[in-house]
């Protein structure tokens, strides 16, 4: 794709993003994002075959900053606790300064209706190799024997939760630090 094509289609992405987060998913429309971008929901159409492609393609923008920020922090080297706190770290320092992302995420993965067509865990390779870790890690009796995938969202909307009470200040980074928040989500996971 040429860069000015790249350029609108991250436009169309970023307005797509602000208007779910605003209005929810179901209160954004191809009709809305154009308004907000000021062109021609054709001109949508033409980086996007229908709503649901873009929908899935704002999930994707975000999932895809999310693990480009958390695969660093994957590394079979480190010791169990220790990569654990290491991915939860960068989960929250990630969270910090990208919180609409985070949102995003939360917001996509609390629907019903659209869950099912995400993203699986196998359709990624960083996501394979997390939960790989994690299989790993319940054989050696370290995480809790419980379904891999319901332990990670208990660890995503640990965090998340953390961010958006910080973010509408009910709570100071005072009160519960960030190290805080890490050891309550590695704690969740461990035996």
């Amino acid at each position: 794709m040429k860069l000015k094509n790249e350029q609108l289609r991250q436009k169309i992405l970023l307005a797509a993003t602000t208007l779910i987060i605003a209005e929810g998913i179901e209160g954004t429309s191809t009709v809305k994002v154009a308004k907000k971008i000021e062109m021609s929901q054709s001109n949508i159409y033409s980086y996007f075959k229908n709503r649901q492609q873009l929908l899935l393609a704002v999930f994707d923008y975000h999932q895809h900053l999310l693990i480009e920020a958390l695969a660093p922090n994957l590394t079979s080297s480190l010791a169990p606790v220790e990569q654990i706190n290491q991915l939860i770290l960068g989960l929250l320092q990630f969270g910090q300064t990208h919180f609409d992302t985070m949102r995003i995420i939360a917001i996509f993965r609390a629907q019903p209706a659209i869950r099912p067509v995400l993203p699986k865990v196998s359709d990624d390779p960083f996501f394979n190799e997390l939960f790989r870790l994690m299989q790993q890690y319940q054989q050696e009796k370290i995480v809790k024997p419980v379904a891999a995938e319901f332990l990670m969202e208990g660890v995503f909307s640990i965090v998340n939760n953390y961010l958006l009470a910080i973010s509408l200040d009910e709570l100071k980074s005072r009160e519960l630090s960030v190290d805080d928040v890490a050891l309550l989500a590695v704690d969740w996971l461990l035996v």
